[in-house]
């Protein structure tokens, strides 16, 4: 028996029940289902808010951490600028630095009483500076001569246009900036005054913990703070990074104050939500007396307008103003027990006392985490609304069920018999339009109207085809670009007489932005083997197309059948690959790391470029400590005039030169602990007596065991060249 009549008899059988018992379980079953829905569609808004909210807390996260490697990459600038200028003993660069009593305590937030002032001569201990410029302010620390502080703010006046720019760059964020010399001399940008008496820079935290990690051999950006500061009393963070002088020894400490609740953006985040949505920077750490809490950084609830509290805010850490806490005591532990499991999260607790919503994500590094906290009760009124209109379209449906039911009674015996049709015909057309669907034919369509699910079946069909057929030729697309870049990375290595090589490159998506290569390459000399390592920014579709693109230009110069004569150097090639392709991604805020060497395989001599990408090393079976191949050189795709140098070294019988990124000694196992480079190199040296290809294999080999399942979090990308 078919469907139709099937349907017919079942609806002519049920329709002509007691209209007093259709009616009852209808209401109750009306009830019912708009007490399920409003419930359902409550925890989907929660639901939905939750998993919003965290998106927010991980882009904004990320804006953070994007902030926090710019701050420190200009920072490295300055250090060695001022680390030049020391070399260079100074000079008028166009800057002017000013003796601090010529301004007034204004600092950052109004302009310096001389900023605006004429050009003074270079004369009785004041420093130029351009008419309607703003100038830095430098202080000599108690009992030092007025002429050795003339002379050694003279020194830096060459970063005055640096101490401009970066204060222009980052005008949300940065608060200061200046260079504190090792004789106590300090320069500060914008120029201020106000210096409190005995003031010397040397005796700050933010110096001190420089000059520790010198003294230790780490040339590290460190972080100081939140402390007031000197001159204004606002509390600031304090980015320090200690430069060396012409003697190697300690020659000074640049430093950047940064206003951290201007980088929290909790305006550009409300804008999106709600003024009541409150952001904190904190850190998982131990409470005094045991367990876990959240001292807060910088939050936007601590009061004061910088969202750092009141400056006479106690230091003990006892004090609960220091933690971010619920009153929620189980959920916040597994809260705060989340935080070191997953990157990011939600959950739903109380806030002072009300219930909340509360969403983290890992912006800078492993113990800092933003936080983003918004009132439940800000969502509450579309809940609520939503159960109103459910109960409204429920009390609807009663008030038509007693007529519904009599009409249905009357017109049963015709209606079954036409709407039996009427249901089965456009299942029909539904079966029927996926068996096309089936073969492959996804222009199908369903042209039916209805009052009913069906119409929703049919919508949602007409729909899903074409994000079908898209998704289907996208994957294709994919494909085949994954297909594309496994053909532009070498296949089997150069066959060259006393050199081994081999290397590999395992993308974490379907498309990378790693890229090495190696080939022989002809000279003058000979033959010599060119081996090349790279990483773009990021991963994905986007660095995989500027890998192409770099490998491109690299491999555009060379030679094939013309005389050695016409190959370029190293330098001369990275130099021009390097414009070529600022000239088409310089805007666009990518970039690529790179390391090229040249290895002859006769005499073992090496010739290397180095463009921002970590030093390769070379290893010495025979022992000894691996020996880092560095050298200066931006990453490719920054400034297109960069000029790039070219460095020597040996690669004697037997020794190994490693190549590798980052996706190796910083990747990550299930607690949280990086490879490292020290155990990456310590596997190279227990097979150091075996083939490239079994050194690679070992190093993946180990890898995956430490990975222990987990997917890679970063392109791996290795190239072994061991001498014969």
């Amino acid at each position: 028996m078919k469907l139709r009549w099937k349907l017919f008899f079942f609806l002519l059988a049920f329709s002509l029940l007691p209209l007093a018992v259709v009616t009852g379980i209808h209401r109750q079953g009306t009830r019912q289902v708009g007490a399920a829905i409003a419930d359902r569609i409550t925890g989907g808004i929660s639901g939905i808010v939750a998993t919003e909210l965290t998106q927010t807390a991980k882009d904004y996260a990320v804006v953070m951490g994007r902030s926090k490697n710019a701050l420190e990459f200009a920072l490295d600038t300055l250090a060695r600028e001022a680390t030049s200028a020391l070399a260079r003993g100074g000079g008028n660069h166009g800057g002017g630095i000013l003796p601090a009593d010529r301004f007034g305590p204004s600092g950052p937030d109004g302009p310096p009483s001389q900023a605006g002032a004429a050009r003074p001569a270079l004369e009785k201990g004041s420093l130029s500076s351009e008419s309607g410029d703003r100038a830095a302010s430098w202080v000599a620390p108690p009992g030092a001569s007025g002429e050795a502080g003339v002379s050694s703010a003279r020194a830096l006046e060459p970063l005055v246009p640096l101490f401009q720019d970066l204060t222009a760059r980052f005008a949300d964020a940065v608060y200061s900036s200046g260079v504190a010399l090792a004789d106590g001399v300090f320069v500060a940008y914008p120029g201020r005054g106000g210096f409190p008496d005995g003031f010397d820079a040397r005796r700050q935290d933010w110096y001190l913990a420089a000059a520790a990690a010198f003294a230790r051999g780490e040339d590290l950006v460190e972080w100081s703070g939140p402390a007031p500061d000197p001159v204004t009393g606002r509390k600031v963070f304090t980015l320090a990074r200690p430069f060396a002088g012409p003697d190697g020894g300690l020659a000074g400490v640049a430093a950047v104050k940064v206003l951290m609740p201007r980088v929290l953006q909790e305006t550009e985040i409300s804008s999106q939500w709600s003024k009541a949505l409150r952001s904190f920077l904190v850190a998982d750490v131990d409470i005094p007396g045991g367990g876990k809490g959240l001292w807060i950084w910088a939050g936007s609830d601590e009061g004061g307008e910088d969202g750092l509290g009141d400056a006479a805010r106690p230091d003990d850490p006892a004090d609960p103003r220091h933690w971010l806490t619920s009153e929620d005591t189980r959920r916040f532990a597994a809260f705060v027990e989340g935080m070191d499991a997953k990157s990011s999260g939600a959950t739903v607790m109380t806030y002072r006392g009300e219930e909340c919503f509360w969403a983290y994500a890992t912006p800078i590094e492993e113990r800092l985490r933003f936080v983003l906290i918004l009132p439940a009760s800000v969502v509450a009124p579309y809940a609520e609304e939503a159960r109103r209109d459910v109960a409204d379209a429920a009390g609807t449906l009663l008030a038509t069920a007693g007529t519904a039911s009599a009409v249905v009674l009357l017109a049963v015996a015709l209606g079954a018999l036409f709407g039996s049709k009427a249901v089965t015909t456009p299942l029909d057309m539904m079966i029927a339009a996926w068996k096309r669907v089936a073969v492959g034919d996804f222009s199908v369509r369903l042209d039916f109207r209805t009052r009913d699910e069906r119409a929703d079946l049919a919508r949602a069909f007409n729909e899903t085809m074409p994000k079908l057929a898209d998704h289907l030729r996208l994957r294709e697309s994919l494909e085949l670009a994954q297909e594309v870049q496994r053909n532009l990375l070498p296949g089997n290595p150069p066959v060259l007489p006393g050199l081994d090589a081999s290397g590999i490159n395992l993308s974490c998506d379907e498309t990378g932005g790693d890229y090495f290569d190696y080939f022989p390459l002809a000279r003058e000399e000979g033959t010599v083997l060119a081996a090349v390592i790279g990483d773009v920014t990021g991963h994905g579709v986007p660095s995989a197309l500027l890998m192409a693109t770099a490998r491109a230009l690299l491999r555009a110069s060379r030679p094939g059948c013309v005389a050695p004569v016409g190959v370029p150097s190293p330098a001369a090639r990275v130099t021009e690959a390097n414009r070529l392709l600022a000239e088409d991604v310089g805007d666009s805020g990518r970039f690529m790391t790179l390391f090229w060497a040249e290895i002859d395989p006769r005499t073992g001599e090496m010739r290397w470029v180095r463009a921002g990408h970590d030093p390769a090393w070379i290893i010495d079976p025979a022992g000894g400590a691996a020996r880092e191949l560095v050298g200066e050189g931006l990453p490719l795709g920054i400034m297109p005039d960069y000029a790039y140098r070219e460095y020597t070294d040996r690669l004697d019988p037997g020794r190994i030169l490693l190549m590798g990124t980052d996706g190796i000694w910083e990747a990550r196992d299930a607690s949280g602990d990086m490879y490292g480079k020290d155990r990456f190199l310590a596997v190279v040296r227990r097979h150091a007596g075996e083939s490239a290809a079994r050194i690679r294999d070992a190093v993946l080999a180990d890898l995956s065991a430490f990975k222990a399942g987990l997917s890679m979090e970063d392109d791996v990308t290795l190239v072994v060249v061991k001498r014969a």
